[in-house]
């Protein structure tokens, strides 16, 4: 096992838990020093350690997995809520700036912990990147709940769910669709609507995405819907969109994507 070195009387400051583990224990000089051997494995007992003992290392560079742990071993420990919170803030606010660039490890937890501690913007943020998560799989439901310590976090992520879907007829209006349909596929209902369904999911897709930003290529691109001669996730024909302004139709959909729901109501 890994041994840690460390000063008593400031564990014994920080927590109940190492004041009544140390309090038996004879004075001892430095020939002599007790070893205590803990249940924790060696990564969770040095994340316990920089939250109770703050010198011994950079508290931002402890991972998902260990924070989980020592949350939930906070009362093991008597880890004091002002240790733990400091301990989570700084967690959290690193993650909140690496979500903003990009995609991070473990959003589903770290939305779970900014629920749990009551970081509200943070969890919008991170609610961002679970747009794709299988809100009906039973073990991911479970996770949420047990990290998050409430169904509720669950429930906020699938009314962001119901909401979005319910927002898709926005986005497929800004492509007026109707009006830039051939003649030979806006000409019976069944067709027309077959190439909506086919366009919301195309629209669903793209949507993904924690802040979707339409390109320089425009709607068209955004949506994955080219020509029939490149890579498309509808298949339609050259005439359709033909006489379309497509700067106009893109600016459309941004200020759409603009308003449609991207994170949860806390």
């Amino acid at each position: 096992g890994v041994t840690f070195k460390v000063l008593r009387h400031v564990l014994i400051q920080s927590s109940r838990y190492f004041e009544r583990l140390f309090e038996d224990l004879p004075p001892s000089g430095a020939d002599d020093l007790p070893k205590l051997h803990m249940e924790e494995d060696t990564l969770t007992l040095h994340a316990l350690l920089v939250i109770l003992y703050p010198v011994l290392g950079d508290i931002t560079k402890t991972d998902i997995e260990r924070t989980l742990k020592v949350v939930e071993i906070q009362h093991k420990y008597n880890i004091p809520d002002t240790a733990m919170m400091f301990f989570i803030s700084n967690i959290i606010g690193i993650n909140v700036e690496r979500a903003r660039d990009g995609l991070i490890d473990s959003p589903m937890a770290m939305y779970s912990l900014a629920w749990r501690f009551g970081f509200q913007l943070e969890g919008q943020v991170f609610s961002r990147q679970l747009h794709g998560i299988d809100l009906n799989d039973e073990k991911i439901v479970d996770e949420i709940v047990k990290h998050a310590g409430s169904v509720k976090a669950y429930t906020a992520l699938y009314d962001l769910r119901r909401r979005r879907e319910a927002a898709l007829d926005d986005i497929i209006e800004a492509l007026e669709s109707r009006k830039h349909f051939c003649s030979a596929h806006s000409g019976s209902d069944t067709m027309f609507f077959a190439f909506i369904f086919l366009i919301k999911n195309a629209a669903r897709n793209a949507l993904l995405a924690a802040w979707p930003q339409v390109s320089e290529q425009g709607a068209i691109s955004f949506l994955g819907l080219q020509g029939e001669d490149e890579s498309r996730a509808v298949a339609w024909c050259s005439s359709c969109y033909a006489g379309a302004d497509k700067e106009k139709l893109s600016d459309r959909l941004q200020k759409a994507i603009g308003k449609y729901p991207q994170d949860i109501s806390m």
